[in-house]
């Protein structure tokens, strides 16, 4: 069932095409929900908000499971998903923002390693990761055993999981790794990878749209809007 959000007083946005969105249980803080699990916030919430309110239009949000966005993507079923990379999700007919923000992912452990090089010589053991997420700096290390991956269906379950000492390291966002993780004392961080984020559209959504969107993300992002909405979850 789609979740409607009206988001702001005016009777003529009423009439607008709502832009349709997914929430896919995202790890906070990309996503943060009430006690009836309705997204109210977080990092895309808030992106998506910008948006809407820069086009004035409303916005229309799902709950969607993650292997469907794509499909729903490609059949027009939603319109935008603010959270991927052409490497995450290789579907040549989706259309693609400019960058919004940089994502790094991490390595968390106790044992500490000099830089990425000596990471790879040297690291070891069972590693906590998110299921259906894709990690090509590890690929090959998983692929000779030098590290298993134990698949959780979040990182704060993986965060868990090492905090009870279960699994040698977990491979998180630095979001989640500073929302989610109140006592870092102890522990080693590697950067693994980086990527600028995009918002990925609809092949069928039009142009004319596809237009708008893009000079709001950059206009947005020029302005430091989406800086400040990243500040506010760090």
């Amino acid at each position: 069932m789609w979740l409607q959000w009206l988001l702001w007083p005016f009777a003529t946005l009423a009439t607008e095409a709502p832009l349709r969105v997914p929430h896919i249980a995202d790890a906070p803080p990309f996503m943060l929900t009430d006690a009836q699990q309705i997204p109210n916030g977080g990092i895309l919430f808030d992106i998506y908000q910008q948006l809407g309110i820069a086009m004035q239009r409303p916005l229309q949000i799902a709950a969607i499971p993650r292997k469907r966005v794509t499909d729903m993507l490609l059949r027009g079923q939603l319109d935008l998903y603010c959270n991927g990379t052409p490497e995450w999700f290789t579907e040549p007919e989706l259309r693609w923002s400019p960058p919004l923000f940089v994502h790094r992912d991490l390595y968390i452990s106790a044992q500490p390693y000099r830089d990425f090089a000596d990471f790879r010589q040297r690291v070891s053991g069972k590693v906590g990761t998110t299921f259906g997420y894709v990690y090509p700096t590890l690929t090959e290390l998983f692929a000779r055993g030098q590290l298993q991956r134990v698949d959780s269906y979040s990182p704060a379950e993986s965060l868990r999981h090492l905090q009870k000492r279960h699994l040698n390291a977990v491979v998180v966002s630095e979001f989640e790794f500073g929302y989610l993780l109140v006592h870092k004392q102890d522990l080693h961080v590697v950067e693994i990878e980086r990527n600028q984020i995009r918002c990925m559209y609809s092949p069928v959504l039009a142009e004319q749209t596809i237009l708008q969107l893009n000079q709001t993300i950059t206009t947005l992002t020029q302005q430091g809007k989406i800086e400040q909405i990243l500040a506010a979850y760090r």
